[in-house]
């Protein structure tokens, strides 16, 4: 399982975060410490919902990434 830390506390299009590239499933780390389950799939990215440690809900969505070395940022969502 690959593991992504994002660099922000819920993603939009322009986030930046760190991890390897690599295809199935990921958690995502984010940066008040919540931990999500997703998938990647090429330059895609699946995030299921979660709720932020400040108590804000966020829905599950699909991403479009583009890797740099060993970042990346969203691009678009859905």
């Amino acid at each position: 399982m690959t593991e992504l830390e994002i660099f922000h506390t819920h993603l939009y299009p322009g986030a930046r975060g760190q991890g390897a590239r690599a295809d199935g499933p990921a958690v995502l780390v984010f940066s008040d410490g919540v931990r999500v389950a997703g998938e990647v799939s090429g330059d895609r990215l699946r995030v299921d919902g979660y709720t932020t440690a400040a108590g804000t809900q966020i829905e599950g969505n699909r991403w479009r990434l583009a890797f740099d070395g060993d970042g990346f940022r969203i691009t678009a969502g859905k």
